[in-house]
């Protein structure tokens, strides 16, 4: 029987979350505003304009989203462009390992498609499913695109393992049915991880857990 393995992108195969992370804390020194570590990390698997909306709201910002957004993007593109930001240790070894044992292998990303796949291009993953947080109603922690993902796999939710750095995206695999391994990375803002059936420190970690079933 089919078993599918979905990755997450920014955290788990692009070294970007650090990046994203200085990037929106210059952000927020220009804006004035002091966003716990706590707080940021429940903006973590969400779209951006989420995050914004959620800290204009709550500092009476005299900005809109779409400002924010377009502040953000140009400072990505300064300090973590995708190219750029690397790809985690041991993500090629896993996807080989994981195809060699069986898996079909997904990424189900908050990023625009268009960013996903040159990610997978740039870097030459090899990954042929993947599903953007932009062709579902709602992202993460909704379920939807990791049903999505499980269902251009070929896979029930069930049979699907879900690797994850954010609580949004460990949240949204538990609602979609799914087996759940969180990605730790000690350099960001812990997250709450009571969502992940386990929890890895590296690829060859994660390898570990799956090769042990």
């Amino acid at each position: 029987m089919d078993r599918g393995l979905i990755f997450d992108m920014d955290g788990v195969i692009l070294d970007s979350e650090i990046r994203y992370f200085e990037a929106h804390k210059k952000m927020f020194e220009e804006l004035s505003v002091t966003i716990p570590h706590a707080q940021y990390a429940t903006f973590m698997g969400k779209t951006g304009d989420e995050m914004w909306v959620e800290i204009i709201e709550g500092n009476g910002l005299p900005h809109t989203a779409e400002e924010l957004l377009e502040i953000e993007h140009e400072m990505f593109q300064h300090y973590a462009k995708a190219e750029e930001c690397g790809i985690k240790d041991g993500v090629r070894q896993l996807i080989a390992n994981a195809k060699e044992a069986g898996f079909k292998v997904a990424i189900a990303s908050s990023s625009a498609k268009e960013k996903i796949e040159r990610v997978i291009r740039h870097y030459g993953l090899d990954v042929e499913i993947y599903t953007s947080g932009f062709e579902v109603p709602r992202s993460k922690p909704d379920p939807a695109i990791f049903r999505l993902t499980a269902e251009r796999l070929g896979v029930s939710p069930e049979r699907c393992i879900v690797i994850e750095d954010a609580a949004n995206g460990m949240i949204g695999a538990k609602r979609a049915g799914m087996e759940v391994i969180a990605l730790l990375d000690d350099r960001m803002p812990k997250q709450l991880l009571d969502h992940a059936d386990h929890q890895a420190n590296s690829h060859d970690e994660i390898w570990k857990i799956l090769s042990s079933r």
